[in-house]
């Protein structure tokens, strides 16, 4: 009998896109002052771009899950209270060194783990793309 592969790693939101994306935040609240719109019209927009971004940040950067694990039984993420969830996995996309990870909850919420080189060990990444390619092959045949 082979036993079944596993893995299980800590996940936090990667600091690299959080910075990335805090640019493209500043980068909108400032456009509109340099477009020639009318100085109140640049306030509102700026002021949008600002609440609509950080509300963005805080999701992004403050993340429900802290453990993600694949076992014989299927994958599961822990919460921040130690709760294990079952989930599915819905899409994997590899973008280089890079890995994206989309979960699905039986309630059909969604869950997005973006895992790169600030924060996850590349060997946790060789495995897993391992551990991807199997399944595909195993659902291909």
């Amino acid at each position: 009998m082979k036993s079944a592969p596993t893995i299980a790693f800590d996940f936090r939101p990667s600091r690299g896109i959080a910075i990335a994306a805090s640019v493209v935040v500043m980068t909108a609240v400032m456009a509109p002052w340099f477009s020639g719109l009318h100085w109140s019209v640049a306030l509102a927009l700026s002021t949008a771009a600002l609440i609509i971004g950080v509300a963005a940040l805080k999701r992004f950067t403050h993340t429900a899950f802290r453990r993600i694990a694949y076992q014989a039984s299927g994958w599961k993420l822990v919460d921040v209270d130690e709760a294990e969830h079952a989930v599915e996995l819905m899409a994997h996309t590899r973008l280089g060194s890079w890995l994206v990870l989309d979960f699905r909850q039986a309630r059909s919420r969604r869950f997005r783990a973006v895992l790169g080189p600030d924060n996850v060990d590349a060997e946790t990444r060789r495995c897993l793309i391992l551990l991807l390619a199997r399944a595909e092959v195993v659902q291909a045949g």
